[in-house]
């Protein structure tokens, strides 16, 4: 029992000289604070003000050519021959798709033999209209003889004339079997492959003059009342090394996407140096000026930052610093935008000699 007491004692002892340290070690470091608190820090502050902004939105884009088509067929039919890879240069003329073409120079051969037989036929109607004609007109031959020769000749002349309708679509359909260049230019997409089944109205093949780019983009409907052709506009093109570009508006849609409600517009770089580095299909940035707004900017400078949240140091009546938490617009030169957290009319810190903590003694410049 007395082992039992004594035990209890020691722990008790050892609390009472824990919470004796804890009491010594708080009560140092608020003597700390309170002497840091008490060396006022020199500072210089501005006072914010508002001055008129441009309001500048971005919006994605793409490089394209300005001169692209992109090649299909009006047959049905298997691929045979794909003789060009993306990227290839190509002359005007130049095969890029085969598609196999059996069925129709089956159907054109019969078309020939067909054809042969109806001009046989219209001749030698022809020559009896012509014989027929001239007995009338001496009175050898009936009226019902001639208007019989005469519908015979007109059902001749329309048969063949049928016939070479015919040929002439089945030419076309050959034709397109064949798929040529439309123009100087490099292969930009290829849509088949050898063994590929053709269909008519789906691509096979497209072609760009890579010397003909323009920058596309999509504008919500909100905004097309404020752009129109002509607007100067800035292109970013990481992929190109590309920042800040001047470019042109060379067309803005008067249609927008019924689904989307976006407009699509074009633009075109000014330094024709710069867009020799483009290539179709690199991702591009158009940024547009939307008119301007009154906006609150500091300097980044005076910009306190604690984790995800971004502050600026502004102070109470007795010049003790107050942290001021901000939300952040867009960024000109060396100065951000204020949004929020901050009025026109305050003052805050911009310049300091020393550290500044929340609730220190300033010194105001």
């Amino acid at each position: 029992m007395n082992y039992l007491i004594k035990d209890r004692m020691k722990s008790l002892s050892a609390l009472l000289l824990f919470t004796f340290m804890i009491t010594v070690v708080t009560g140092c470091g608020s003597e700390t604070e309170t002497i840091e608190s008490s060396q006022a820090v020199d500072v210089k502050v501005q006072t914010a003000s508002t001055s008129m902004s441009a309001s500048t939105q971005s919006f994605p884009g793409m490089v394209e050519s300005d001169n692209q088509a992109n090649l299909s067929t009006i047959v049905m039919g298997t691929v045979t021959e794909v003789p060009v890879e993306v990227g290839e240069k190509v002359k005007k003329g130049d095969v890029l798709i085969r598609i196999k073409d059996d069925q129709i120079l089956a159907q054109k051969s019969q078309l020939e033999a067909n054809m042969v037989q109806a001009k046989a036929n219209l001749e030698n109607t022809e020559k009896n209209y012509n014989r027929i004609k001239n007995l009338y007109a001496e009175e050898s031959a009936t009226s019902k003889e001639l208007d019989d020769i005469s519908t015979m000749y007109e059902i001749a002349k329309a048969n063949m004339d049928a016939l070479n309708a015919r040929m002439n679509e089945v030419n076309e359909m050959l034709a397109y079997t064949t798929i040529r260049a439309p123009f100087d230019g490099i292969v930009a997409k290829r849509f088949v492959s050898e063994g590929d089944m053709a269909a008519p109205g789906h691509p096979l093949v497209a072609v760009a003059d890579p010397g003909a780019i323009k920058i596309t983009a999509n504008v919500p409907a909100q905004w097309i009342g404020k752009v129109s052709e002509g607007s100067e506009v800035k292109i970013n093109i990481e992929s190109a090394g590309i920042y800040n570009a001047s470019a042109k508006l060379i067309a803005v849609s008067e249609a927008g996407d019924p689904m989307s409600r976006q407009f699509a517009l074009e633009a075109k770089l000014n330094d024709g140096e710069l867009a020799s580095k483009l290539k179709t299909g690199m991702f591009a940035q158009i940024a547009m000026n939307l008119g301007s707004y009154e906006g609150l900017y500091v300097p980044k400078a005076a910009l306190q930052t604690r984790g995800q949240l971004t502050g600026v140091y502004t102070f109470t009546d007795d010049e003790k610093a107050v942290l001021r938490w901000v939300r952040l617009g867009q960024s000109k030169g060396d100065q951000i935008e204020i949004l929020s957290g901050l009025t026109s009319g305050e003052r805050y810190i911009v310049e300091a000699d020393g550290k500044i903590s929340q609730g220190i003694k300033l010194n105001i410049q």
